[in-house]
């Protein structure tokens, strides 16, 4: 039987179209293998490392296991003694030391995750150690971050901005951000020193970053209080008679002797000239003649009035404070035996009928 023409004219052309799609996808692998093979020699020329891989400049002792884990307790250590510190209520996070030892500890983690085996992680561990043995012995730390070896100056207005930023009058309220901004110049430094400015630009740009931030908190920051001077205890005394105080046997205000407003008109002007009045004491005597029923209301009163005369010529009613003695605390002993009468015994208690004023107070030295 024959075969017909058309079908083996079909088989041919299936044929045909099959072997030209195994030659394209052939010609695609091929591409893509050569196309990998540039990316990788691409990569290899400019420096970058995939993640993971070891750089091939890393010296053979900083790649073993051993060096690694040593790396690693290490940074563990140092931040349990950073804990320590602020836990103990020593050194607050926002003190300049304690968070520059942090920042070269977290300079130092960070590349220990990037697996850099060049010696920037025991040199950045070391800056941090350092700052951590000072605080702990609570030594003078120096305010300068040195450069490690890995790393090189770059960017001198960064730095100036840096030192600019340390003299400023409002340090204080950015210490712990300085300290860090500084940390990152050595560590941009040390990109750049790596991998050139490509490398570099994006530490750079975070210093950058953070230099801005400082200079936001430096201008939101309050001045400074001025300084108080310090001030000195002061103290003002007066005893006024009572018998030239007040008229006898009396105590209201229009009682009081023109000698007596005289007398504490006096002491009013001296207390006024005080820069702090703590405290105003008035107390009220009368000698021991008589009964102590009469004396003691006697004297409280006589206490109260020259308490209201002070306020009304300007002394603050809140410090003043009125105590009725009777005859308590007398200043003379007199005998009644010696005395030859009434009127000389009485004159010999004159000094225990009084008002005794006391003013504490401050002034600035």
């Amino acid at each position: 039987m024959r075969a017909n023409p058309m079908n083996q004219k079909s088989v041919t052309q299936t044929r045909m179209t099959q072997a030209r799609m195994m030659q394209m996808h052939m010609t695609l692998r091929t591409l893509l293998g050569v196309g990998a093979a540039l990316v990788l020699a691409a990569c290899t020329h400019s420096g970058a490392q995939r993640p993971g891989v070891i750089p091939p400049y890393a010296a053979d002792d900083r790649i073993s296991e051993q060096a690694i884990r040593a790396d690693f307790e290490s940074m563990e250590v140092l931040q349990l003694r950073l804990a320590r510190l602020n836990r103990d209520g020593q050194v607050p996070t926002s003190n300049y030391h304690w968070a520059k030892a942090q920042c070269w500890l977290d300079m130092g983690r960070h590349n220990y995750h990037e697996n850099d085996r060049t010696g920037t992680i025991e040199e950045a561990l070391k800056q941090s150690e350092t700052l951590i043995k000072g605080l702990e012995n609570k030594s003078a730390l120096p305010m300068d971050t040195p450069l490690i070896p890995q790393s090189v100056k770059i960017r001198d207005d960064l730095w100036n901005k840096a030192a600019s930023y340390k003299q400023h009058a409002q340090f204080s309220c950015v210490a712990p951000q300085v300290a860090c901004y500084e940390v990152q110049l050595v560590w941009m430094g040390q990109e750049y020193s790596e991998g050139g400015w490509r490398h570099a630009n994006p530490y750079i740009g975070i210093a950058e970053q953070m230099g801005a931030r400082i200079e936001r908190d430096l201008a939101a920051c309050a001045p400074p209080p001025a300084p108080v001077a310090p001030r000195v205890p002061v103290t003002e005394r007066m005893t006024l008679a009572a018998d030239a105080l007040f008229a006898f046997d009396k105590a209201g205000r229009d009682d009081i002797t023109a000698e007596g407003k005289a007398k504490l008109e006096e002491f009013a002007q001296k207390a006024k000239k005080i820069e702090r009045i703590d405290a105003i004491m008035v107390r009220g005597y009368t000698d021991r003649l008589g009964t102590e029923g009469h004396n003691l209301p006697l004297s409280l009163r006589r206490a109260l009035t020259v308490k209201a005369y002070l306020v009304n010529l300007g002394l603050p009613e809140r410090a003043v404070e009125a105590e009725g003695k009777g005859s308590l605390n007398p200043v003379k002993e007199c005998s009644d035996k010696d005395q030859k009468d009434f009127k000389a015994l009485t004159a010999c208690l004159l000094p225990n009928r009084r008002v005794e004023i006391e003013l504490r107070g401050a002034v600035t030295r």
